[in-house]
C-alpha cells in the first residue's frame, strides 16, 4: 500500500484524519459545474448514479488554493477558481489510479502553482502524430497540472494544416519521400479543420490552451516546395527528408508571401481560441538575403543595417499581423538576436538562459525551455547508458527538477517577466506515440513539480513518490522510462 503522504505529484499537504478507512464505492455520483463534469468525463473518471457523491465548493478554507477531501461516503473538491477545481480533479484521478479505486479517506491541500505557464510542446512535422495520440498526451499532462500545449505544425519536413486558396499545402507540402524505402513511397500527414477543432475542444475540456506554431522565416522548405515563389530563388525544391538547418527560407520582400501569411494567421486565429500564436524565428540562415535585390531594397527602404535587422523587421511585421487577429506572437530566442523587435513578442529561451536574460532586459515576457543545462529538451537521452534511446545530448531528469525557473540572478523587475516554462519534444528520431511517451515520462513530471512548487520543491520527497508516479502512468496507459533519475 502506498503511503498517503507520498503519492501525489505535484506534492501537496495531506491531513490523515481518517486512517484505515477508504471510500465505500469505486465510482462517483457527480454534482459538479458543467466545466468540471466535462473535465471528469474527458479524464475517464468513473461516474455513476450509484457512486458516492462527488461535490464541489468554490470556497476553500484556510486560504488554500484547492482541496480534495475524501470521506468514506462522499468526496468534496474545493477550488477558488476553475483552474484550481480542475487541478483538484487531476489529483482525484491520480488517487483513483494509485489506489485502484479504494481511495484512502484523507484531506489533500494544495497551493497555487508558482508558474502560470506550464507547457509541453510536440513537433508533428519531423514525424506525424494522430489526433488520438495527441489526446492521450493531453489527458496525461492535464492530470499533472499542465495548462499549455504548444503544437509545432510547420517545418522543413512537413506542413500540417490547410489555408484557404493554397491546396498545394496538402498535396505537396504535407508529404515527403520515404527514406526507408526506395520504391517511391511517401511519408506524411495532414490535420483537417475538424482534426484541429477536435484537439482544441479536447484540450479546452481539460483546461489546456493550445498554441499553434507556424515557422517563419526559416524552417520553411516544405512550404517553398509547394510555393517556391515565396522564397528568394523561385527554384523548384523538394520537401526535406533529412534534418538540420537549410538555406531555403522565406523572402521578406515578397508581397505574395505576406498575403499568404495573413491568410495562414487568420486561419489559425479562427480555430485556436487561445491568446497566442507562435511565429518560430529560430535557425534562419541569411545567405539568400545577403545579395537578393528585393531584400536589399527593403533594407534600404527601412533603414536596416544588415540581415539581422531585416529578420527583426520580419519578426515585428509578423507580430503586428498576429495582433491584427487579436492574438499575441511568440518566438524562439533568436528573435532577440536582432537589436530591436516589437515589444509584444513573447520569447522562448531555448539556447540556454542567455535569451531570457537579453529578452527580459528589453522588456519582453519569457518562457523558459533551455536545451543546454536545463534539460527541457525531452527528445534527449535520459542517461549516458548506451542502451537508452534519444538524440544529440543528455537531459537527465534531475536537471529538469533542479532548473531555477525564477532566475533569481535577474533584477526583480525582470524576474516578473518570466511566465513559466515548458518541455519540448522534437521528433527527428521519434516515430510513434509510444516513443514520445517514453521520452516525456517521467521527465515531464519533474517539470510539473518544478513549475508548480518552485523553491518549495523537495528532491527527496519526489524520489519517494517514484513508484506512485509509475502507477499513475500505468493507469493512464502511458509508456515511460525507468532509467535512473540522476546521471
Amino acid at each position: 500500500m502506498f503511503d498517503v503522504n507520498n503519492v501525489l505529484t505535484p506534492m501537496c499537504t495531506v491531513e490523515e484524519s481518517y486512517k484505515k478507512k477508504s471510500i465505500s464505492k469505486k465510482a462517483f455520483n457527480p454534482d459538479l459545474p458543467e466545466y468540471l463534469l466535462k473535465a471528469g468525463k474527458t479524464l475517464g473518471l468513473p461516474f455513476s448514479k450509484n457512486g458516492i457523491p462527488l461535490n464541489f465548493s468554490d470556497k476553500p478554507y484556510d486560504n488554500h488554493y484547492g482541496i480534495v477531501e475524501v470521506y468514506e461516503n462522499f468526496i468534496t473538491i474545493y477550488g477558488e477558481n476553475e483552474e484550481a477545481a480542475r487541478l483538484a480533479l487531476g489529483y482525484l484521478d491520480q488517487l483513483y489510479l494509485i489506489y485502484d479505486g479504494k481511495i484512502p479517506c484523507s484531506a489533500f491541500f494544495f497551493e497555487k502553482p508558482v508558474s502560470g505557464y506550464r507547457g509541453f510542446h510536440l513537433d508533428c512535422c519531423r514525424h506525424f502524430f494522430t489526433v488520438n495520440e495527441i489526446k492521450r498526451l493531453l489527458k496525461t499532462f492535464s492530470v499533472f497540472g499542465f495548462n499549455i500545449f504548444h503544437w509545432h505544425l510547420t517545418d522543413d519536413q512537413g506542413w500540417r494544416f490547410s489555408v484557404p486558396g493554397y491546396p498545394k499545402l496538402k498535396s505537396i507540402a504535407s508529404k515527403r519521400a520515404s527514406v526507408d524505402y526506395k520504391d517511391g513511397r511517401m511519408y506524411g500527414g495532414f490535420y483537417e479543420n475538424d482534426d484541429l477543432r477536435a484537439v482544441v475542444k479536447y484540450a479546452s475540456d481539460l483546461g489546456i490552451t493550445v498554441i499553434p506554431e507556424i515557422e517563419t522565416p526559416g524552417h520553411a522548405v516544405a512550404l517553398l516546395a509547394a510555393y517556391p515563389e515565396f522564397g528568394c530563388t523561385g527554384n523548384k525544391i523538394e520537401v526535406e527528408t533529412s534534418y538540420g538547418i537549410f538555406e531555403d527560407v522565406m523572402n521578406p520582400a515578397s508581397e505574395k508571401l505576406w498575403k499568404f501569411l495573413d491568410k495562414a494567421v487568420a486561419k489559425l486565429a479562427s480555430i485556436f481560441p487561445g491568446p497566442y500564436i507562435h511565429i518560430g524565428g529560430d535557425e534562419c540562415p541569411h545567405v539568400q538575403w545577403e545579395n537578393h535585390p528585393e531584400c536589399r531594397a527593403i533594407m534600404e527602404q527601412e533603414g536596416l543595417k544588415d540581415t539581422m535587422e531585416l529578420q527583426g523587421w520580419f519578426t515585428s511585421k509578423m507580430a503586428r499581423l498576429v495582433a491584427n487577429y487579436g492574438k499575441r506572437a511568440m518566438g524562439w530566442d533568436e528573435v532577440v538576436d536582432a537589436p530591436e523587435i516589437d515589444k509584444s513578442v513573447i520569447v522562448m529561451s531555448w539556447r540556454g538562459l542567455n535569451g531570457a536574460i537579453k529578452a527580459t532586459s528589453r522588456g519582453h515576457n519569457v518562457i523558459l525551455c533551455p536545451e543546454a543545462g536545463g534539460g527541457c529538451y525531452f527528445d534527449r537521452y535520459y542517461t549516458s547508458d548506451d542502451w537508452e534511446p534519444g538524440n544529440l545530448s543528455l537531459s537527465p531528469l534531475k536537471n529538469v527538477f533542479d532548473l531555477d525557473f525564477s532566475m533569481e540572478e535577474l533584477p526583480e523587475d525582470c524576474q516578473k517577466l518570466i511566465m513559466g516554462g515548458q518541455g519540448n519534444m522534437w521528433t527527428e528520431v521519434l516515430r510513434s506515440g509510444r516513443a514520445i511517451e517514453y521520452m516525456y515520462f517521467p521527465r515531464a513530471l519533474a517539470l510539473a513539480e518544478n513549475l508548480w512548487l518552485g523553491k518549495n520543491r523537495d528532491w527527496k520527497s519526489f524520489e519517494k513518490r517514484r513508484m506512485a508516479l509509475y502507477k499513475v502512468l500505468i493507469g493512464l496507459d502511458m509508456t515511460f522510462s525507468t532509467a535512473r533519475w540522476v546521471d
